[in-house]
């Protein structure tokens, strides 16, 4: 083995190690540090009681979970929105959460373009990752990105780690990504207000709302999916013909 290839193993290792060090990492040192109530169903609630304790800081603090969120894509974010706005209502709550993942997304695409496709599809799967550049490098990328996190229930955890190993542009696809995001984190800022306010009506409204939608996607995931192959094959066959 020449000494080319084996300094390219070595920083494909490298790469991947600290890949691991942040995905995995970040979710054991939550754990050590503030236990198993970190991924509990009473999350908000513990990060709510944090917050208060933290006041001064509180608003910088959900930027800084809002933005581990993103990076450690395997974390929930309704926690997090539904502490904002408990904290800073529905406007500042999503303004902060907004800034979160803009950050995190952005952090997501450049490392992924800095590691490289051969550290992305040895952590998270070279066929997974995959079908996602394909998806992404159709004509109609951006609106696949929109849709992808838009629809409830389609995986969309990768896809910022995606697009930096893709051919889309960064600003075009994070203006998708948050636009497409905005309506669910509405959603978990609204539970987090009317909390607040004691509406506990608007609260089961919106639950029920909520629930119904994800359950219809979870339902109708493989043609939801489907739904987005074909706007990636027609893109595909429009292209063909012109260039034919």
């Amino acid at each position: 083995m020449s000494n080319e290839s084996s300094g390219k193993k070595v920083i494909a290792i490298l790469k991947l190690i600290l890949l691991v060090l942040i995905i995995a990492g970040i979710p054991a040192f939550l754990y050590l540090r503030y236990g198993s109530g970190v991924f509990s169903k009473d999350t908000a609630s513990s990060m709510i009681d944090y917050l208060r304790h933290n006041r001064s800081i509180a608003f910088l603090l959900i930027i800084g979970l809002q933005i581990i969120q993103v990076v450690v894509c395997v974390l929930p974010g309704q926690p997090i929105q539904f502490a904002a706005s408990y904290m800073f209502g529905v406007g500042r709550g999503y303004l902060l959460s907004v800034i979160g993942a803009v950050i995190g997304t952005t952090i997501s695409f450049c490392l992924a373009k800095a590691l490289g496709s051969e550290a992305m599809h040895l952590f998270f799967g070279e066929e997974k990752i995959k079908e996602y550049q394909r998806r992404l490098n159709s004509g109609r990328g951006l609106l696949l990105t929109f849709l992808i996190y838009l629809i409830p229930g389609v995986p969309k955890d990768l896809v910022s780690y995606a697009a930096g190993i893709s051919e889309m542009r960064f600003r075009p696809f994070l203006l998708a990504a948050t636009i497409g995001r905005s309506p669910a984190m509405l959603g978990s800022l609204l539970v987090g207000h009317f909390f607040v306010k004691q509406n506990y009506t608007a609260i089961i409204i919106l639950t029920v709302i909520i629930t119904v939608l994800l359950l219809v996607s979870f339902i109708k995931r493989d043609k939801l999916i489907a739904f987005l192959d074909m706007v990636e094959m027609k893109d595909a066959e429009l292209e063909e013909k012109q260039n034919g």
